[in-house]
């Protein structure tokens, strides 16, 4: 079955154009849209640059200045509708299906209207014309990825002429002072397509691509893009055919014929660069940080093309039923399970945060994807030494209102919130390894929606086994394929809580250790009350509660924590309460 392709922009329509061609006249027509709809206004520009595009009496020269004018309004007019798709979940509702459309056909229709205005002279204004060719293409990639399918037809083609034929008139070097960012050449903005390529934004939610690709962008000049590779160091090549509408391949893979005009990329030296960089690009503070820096490596980690299967893969075509999301879980294995909450035997009154050892855990405060920069500006409003206008700016900005609070914690911390029903999925597994899944999921058979991230329970016999989304793609119009990463084989419903304090708890998966995999005992859970490093009493149905600590953090998204437990006996209480600090 072929990979789903972004779908083609439609075909010109008999539009008339409302205004001269000139890059003033659009911007006063634009103006005069500010009262439609985000939607009706990328409409009516989408048609208005397929009309720029057909038309014939205007000089090239004119035209791609028109066409510049109009990309650099692009991220303001379209932002309403890109906001709307960066948390989003597959499979997307009809109004977003239709903004995502808007956002890459626009940006597509301007690559086509600045392809068409290229010559053959060789001077800074021509080569401006192909490098927003390229950063059209650019921007409708990011978009496609968006929507996890993969680019309309000719996209690599076009993609392929704009580089191929600068780099033959000798202006792919040239530096394009107007655009003030690191890929402001050519060659660089071609590399920093490529790179996205390889970043394989499968693994990725919305709003962190967008944060990849400005990451990346960084890095361009040093990458490679030559007409031979080394062959000491093949593995950390690409290669890909200027004749060609195929996106780069394994080495391996190419096919030599009479036309062909191959190019070899490697991002290897990039990849090392954001690696050893990582702390210094992630954004935020906190586990945010945390977050964005694990999103960053695993981008670096692709982009070195240095990945490579663990495990193997079998062939098979068999249905299951799984369960989408933590709380459906717990919910599902509480319907059949004899574990009670015990009753409190301590008030919380005066809780002191510190673990035993006589050290205390960061407050960090997690937050939900999709609210960070509110996160963040909640931060410094509470901030006394942020002040004056910094302060009404910021306010203006987000519109912090105090008596219209947002909940922009990462999870709920309500331990006993109850789902009514825990609906179940039908799945259909495509092949399978001791570590994970690949799955068709049928959006016609199943009301669920995924995300990247989320935890999910695949019913097997008498148990659940869990594991996360890693990866997703559009299949079928109807049809995403899944990628599963297995946490464990098996589950078992448990809750934890703090020692001597019974009343701040919250419902878990135990996971049991797997020796053939060195996995240890582990927890999967959503409330951060709970932090790496700190004891915890672990109850499960049938058995003494333990005494545990929360070891090593093996996974962190808005979806969960998971993290391996040891059973460290706890210090003694009264040697703890006498020693502050260790020496």
């Amino acid at each position: 079955m072929d990979i789903y392709n972004f779908k083609s922009a439609p075909a010109h329509s008999n539009f008339q154009l409302p205004f001269e061609l000139t890059g003033k006249a659009f911007d006063t027509w634009l103006l005069s849209l500010e009262n439609s709809s985000a939607s009706e206004k990328a409409h009516q520009v989408f048609l208005a640059i397929q009309n720029i595009n057909t038309n014939n009496t205007l000089a090239i020269e004119k035209k791609s200045l028109i066409l510049i004018d109009i990309y650099q309004a692009t991220p303001l007019f379209l932002e309403p509708l890109k906001n709307s798709i960066l948390n989003s979940a597959l499979p997307l509702t009809p109004e977003e299906k239709s903004h995502v459309e808007y956002i890459v056909w626009i940006y597509a229709e301007l690559a086509n209207g600045f392809a068409s205005c290229i010559s053959k002279k060789s001077n800074l204004a021509n080569a401006q014309t192909f490098f927003y060719g390229l950063q059209s293409l650019i921007a409708a990639y990011l978009h496609i990825s968006a929507a996890y399918k993969t680019p309309y037809a000719n996209f690599w083609k076009q993609s392929y002429l704009l580089y191929g034929l600068a780099s033959n008139l000798e202006i792919h070097d040239l530096t394009i002072k107007v655009h003030d960012h690191h890929s402001n050449t050519i060659s660089k903005a071609f590399k920093h397509l490529i790179a996205l390529y390889h970043c394989d934004f499968h693994q990725f939610r919305p709003r962190a691509m967008l944060s990849i690709s400005t990451c990346i962008e960084k890095y361009t000049s040093l990458m490679l893009l030559e007409k031979k590779f080394d062959k000491k160091k093949p593995t950390q090549y690409s290669g890909f055919d200027l004749n060609t509408d195929a996106p780069p391949s394994n080495l391996t893979r190419l096919k030599k014929t009479q036309k062909s005009a191959f190019r070899f990329f490697s991002g290897f030296n990039a990849a090392i660069s954001i690696n050893q960089n990582t702390n210094d690009e992630a954004q935020g503070s906190g586990i945010l940080k945390l977050i964005n820096r694990e999103l960053i490596q695993q981008a670096s980690n692709s982009l070195s093309l240095q990945k490579k299967r663990q495990f193997t893969r079998i062939i098979e075509q068999k249905e299951q039923y799984g369960i989408m999301g933590l709380a459906s879980i717990i919910q599902s294995l509480r319907n059949n399970s004899s574990l009670q909450i015990s009753p409190q035997k301590k008030k919380t009154d005066n809780f002191d945060p510190r673990v035993a050892g006589g050290w205390s855990v960061p407050n960090l405060e997690l937050v939900s994807e999709g609210y960070e920069s509110l996160a963040a500006m909640k931060h410094m409003l509470n901030n006394s030494s942020f002040k004056g206008n910094n302060t009404v700016q910021a306010k203006k900005i987000f519109g912090a209102d105090s008596n219209n609070p947002t909940n922009t914690s990462i999870w709920n911390n309500t331990p006993e919130q109850v789902i009514e029903s825990t609906q179940e999925s039908l799945l259909n597994i495509s092949d399978s390894s001791i570590k994970g899944y690949k799955i068709i999921f049928n959006t016609d058979n199943n009301s669920s929606k995924v995300q990247i991230g989320d935890i999910i329970g695949i019913k097997h016999h008498d148990t659940i086994e869990v594991g996360i989304i890693c990866r997703i793609m559009q299949f079928t119009e109807h049809e995403i394929e899944l990628g599963i990463k297995l946490f464990a084989l098996e589950s078992e419903l448990a809750y934890i809580s703090l020692p001597d304090h019974d009343a701040i708890y919250t419902w878990a998966l135990f996971l049991p250790e797997i020796k053939a995999l060195n996995s240890n005992d582990s927890v999967v859970f959503n409330d951060n009350r709970f932090q790496s490093g700190e004891f915890i009493t672990l109850h499960r149905a049938d058995l003494k509660p333990q005494t545990c600590r929360l070891h090593n953090l093996l996974h962190l998204s808005s979806a969960a924590a998971h993290i391996d437990i040891s059973n460290t006996p706890i210090l003694d209480r009264e040697s703890v309460d006498n020693n502050e600090h260790f020496t």
